[in-house]
């Protein structure tokens, strides 16, 4: 049996969603459904399966959301979303939190959220109070695996709103969090520059039989699998006629 690691993502909202700056450049459903994508690919990259709880143009339900961790054996829940203070305007709270169902601190959900939380500030992200609230959301308390939802700050926060908007504030974001999230599975870290020409172990039966097979060419383990790839392996399989 596999001990590959599965995280479930919960890009929060969806499409009909209108949380988002006073401005209106900023909009929440935006930005989960694009951290979504970075984290996603991130943690593919450490070898980590990922399970999304929606597509783009999905709203489920939040028990559905819930019931697509549980029916994958998720080892994690993460929900990912923006926060907002005041009814209307800007507002001076500003800074990343992650709530979790309920104490005590040795909960495994909560030893989730301080590892992300370590990495954000290693990373220089502000950090709202001490990081860390409980509230009985649906996600957290329907979901079996240990589950956190991510404040990534204020889009009522003028300054915080244009960080949100960043490429690049993103793509920290993400890396921070996909990094804590490394650290409470127990996934040692690699950076794509220095992994070895292996596959990872859970893998590594399936790829020397694909290579053996010639459905692989026993190139670039890691390496993501483009559409025209995928191709040329279900030719190779004669799936295709």
């Amino acid at each position: 049996m596999s001990d590959r690691k599965i995280v479930c993502l919960d890009p929060g909202h969806g499409p009909d969603t209108v949380n988002g700056s006073p401005d209106g450049s900023y909009k929440e459903r935006e930005f989960t459904w694009d951290l979504y994508l970075r984290l996603r690919v991130l943690l593919e990259e450490q070898g980590i399966a990922v399970v999304g709880t929606r597509g783009e143009d999905e709203k489920p339900g939040l028990t559905d959301r819930a019931e697509v961790s549980n029916k994958a054996g998720a080892d994690l829940f993460v929900s990912l979303h923006t926060n907002a203070a005041g009814n209307d305007g800007w507002y001076d709270p500003k800074g990343l939190m992650i709530y979790t169902s309920s104490g005590p601190i040795t909960a495994p959900r909560n030893q989730a959220a301080l590892d992300i939380l370590a990495q954000a500030r290693a990373a220089g992200i502000e950090i709202w109070g001490s990081g860390l609230a409980y509230e009985g959301y649906t996600v957290l308390t329907k979901t079996a695996a240990p589950a956190v939802l991510i404040e990534f700050g204020f889009h009522t926060n003028r300054e915080e709103a244009e960080l949100l908007k960043s490429e690049a504030y993103r793509d920290r974001l993400a890396l921070a969090v996909a990094k804590g999230v490394c650290d409470f599975l127990g996934v040692t870290w690699q950076d794509t520059e220095e992994r070895e020409d292996t596959p990872a172990p859970w893998a590594a039966e399936a790829w020397e039989k694909a290579v053996r097979a010639g459905v692989l060419d026993g190139t670039r383990p890691w390496a993501p699998l483009t559409r025209q790839e995928l191709a040329v392996v279900l030719d190779r399989l004669g799936l295709l006629s």
